[in-house]
């Protein structure tokens, strides 16, 4: 996992240390699945604490930087989510089983991957090409708190 968290890079730093969270706690997991039911549990929960907090912090960049795609991309968030919180019904419901473990071990670090290659790489590279703006001043406004010189 180490050598595609390379490729992975956005270069921005609280998105790049989320996302390298959101591996370690896969990792977690995947040294649960041998052990009993409640561990799986929780690293499932930690796991899940993380998404959401990643999630949550990516979708207010995008708004602060008025992304012209996060309408998408938050798409893209909310049905991951809902895939996510199914598998956690169905991991409470009937344990680990070996399913559970593939969508846990293969079907989520997948669609990670593939979603930071998709879309949070053109959001990293949005992201950059950003200029900062000073405070109080709106983009296009041309001073501060968006008032226009008379």
């Amino acid at each position: 996992m180490v050598e595609s968290m390379q490729e992975l890079t956005l270069h921005h730093e609280l998105l790049d240390s989320q996302h390298a969270e959101l591996f370690r706690r896969l990792a977690d997991v995947a040294q649960t699945l041998d052990g009993p039911e409640a561990g799986v549990e929780a690293a499932v929960a930690a796991l899940a604490d993380a998404l959401v907090t990643h999630l949550a912090a990516e979708e207010r960049i995008m708004d602060e930087a008025l992304y012209p795609e996060r309408a998408r991309h938050k798409s893209a968030h909310e049905l991951f989510m809902a895939d996510f919180l199914h598998m956690r019904a169905e991991l409470h419901e009937e344990g680990p089983t070996p399913a559970l473990a593939e969508w846990l071990m293969q079907r989520i670090p997948d669609w990670l991957r593939f979603h930071i290659t998709v879309n949070d790489v053109p959001l990293g590279i949005f992201l950059s090409r950003r200029k900062p703006q000073p405070m109080g001043v709106r983009p296009g406004s041309g001073s501060p708190g968006g008032q226009r010189p008379c």
